[in-house]
């Protein structure tokens, strides 16, 4: 970015509620009473294999946010005159502490160290590296998100392997799991070849963070000079990020036909549908608390998206080592706290919304957590 960073917006309200809206979904779908497909609702469980539901949407809404942030958090250590090099140690620093962290999470899941690839892993390696791009013109980002993108479905159109079937996306025989085989041990999910489009998802963000900051920086430049600017700015930012996030839904919906949508491999299509809804909810958070000016809903949003990083790694912790392992009696019978909170809200309101209510439960303590954090002007950083 060349111009000038001297009238530099102040922190952005909308992102922050993005990102706890985001971890607050996060929790609710990851904390549900039970994982009975015939009770939790279809929407708040990650597709089989193939499709896109509510669930799905969550770690691309995380992916996105981490891009739109990343030129607001350079060009604020550009005015401080933070040498590039120092800049560089920064985000290293950052992509090992989320990696660290991720490996904590899963160690403490498995009661021995590991360093299984999971969430937090791949968006400390992704920010990285698209930290790398991150000083290049739009123009070759626009380019190298195409370019990865084409480059992913080479490679599941054409590697081949045993039990492959070039071009296919079917679980098992597709050229991005049996290439993972060579890295991953069979417990890992979270694939690291599919981080591949994923540079695309979070360089999505990115362009739409340039654009946002750039706008905004016009705008307060305006407003220095006649006091009176109107918000025909701010408004061309959401028509923007609409014309985009209904592109990209739609492109992705067309691509599906070709390339289905399947999160587990990030399939192309998923990269371009993801990133539409991504620029669809910010806009509506955009037009909002930018906007309009209404900031009174968001702020439960805002408290979590303010520690969201220690949100993740704290509840965790709790699920895993409270949750799931600790014993109380319900009706005479051992069981996990789980158990005990899902069955008794499911005998008052029944099993569907007993699960409802557990995951409100689990989402409730977390912001009780973030908002004495909030109070106490506590917020960690990686």
């Amino acid at each position: 970015m060349s111009e000038s960073i001297s009238s530099l917006p102040k922190r952005l309200t909308s992102l922050d509620a993005f990102r706890g809206f985001a971890i607050a979904g996060m929790l609710f779908v990851n904390n549900p009473g039970t994982w009975d497909e015939t009770i939790v609702p279809h929407q708040l469980l990650h597709s089989e294999w193939f499709g896109c539901t509510f669930a799905d949407l969550i770690f691309p809404f995380f992916l996105f946010i981490v891009g739109v942030a990343m030129p607001f958090s350079d060009a604020k250590k550009r005015e401080s005159h933070v040498p590039y090099w120092k800049e560089i140690l920064i985000a290293a620093r950052r992509a090992l502490l989320l990696y660290f962290f991720g490996a904590f999470l899963k160690s403490a899941s498995l009661n021995m160290p590991v360093l299984h690839f999971g969430i937090l892993q791949r968006i400390g390696v992704l920010y990285f590296i698209v930290f790398l791009l991150l000083r290049l013109e739009v123009k070759w980002q626009w380019m190298i998100s195409a370019a990865m993108l084409f480059v992913w479905w080479a490679i599941l159109a054409f590697v081949k392997g045993p039990g492959v079937i070039p071009g296919s996306f079917l679980r098992d025989v597709n050229s991005a799991q049996y290439l993972d085989s060579f890295i991953l041990s069979p417990n890992d999910k979270e694939t690291i070849i599919s981080m591949i489009p994923g540079i695309s998802t979070v360089l999505f963000g990115v362009i739409a963070g340039k654009y946002i900051l750039l706008r905004q920086m016009e705008h307060g430049a305006k407003g220095d000079k006649d006091g009176g600017q109107d918000r025909k700015d701010d408004m061309s930012v959401v028509r923007t990020l609409l014309a985009f996030g209904a592109a990209g839904v739609t492109i992705g919906l067309v691509w599906n036909e070709i390339v289905p949508l399947c999160k587990i491999l990030w399939s192309s299509s998923f990269a371009v549908y993801t990133a539409g809804w991504s620029c669809l909810v910010l806009a509506v958070f955009y037009w909002l608390i930018e906007v309009k000016k209404k900031t009174a809903w968001a702020f439960p949003f805002v408290v979590f998206g303010m520690n969201a990083i220690t949100l993740y790694v704290a509840t965790g912790l709790f699920v895993r080592w409270i949750m799931l392992q600790w014993k109380v009696e319900w009706h005479g019978l051992p069981t996990s706290p789980i158990g005990f909170f899902y069955k008794t809200f499911s005998e008052v309101a029944g099993p569907v919304a007993g699960s409802l209510l557990y995951s409100t439960f689990i989402v409730g303590l977390g912001w009780l957590l973030c908002y004495w954090m909030y109070r106490r002007h506590l917020f960690l950083k990686v």
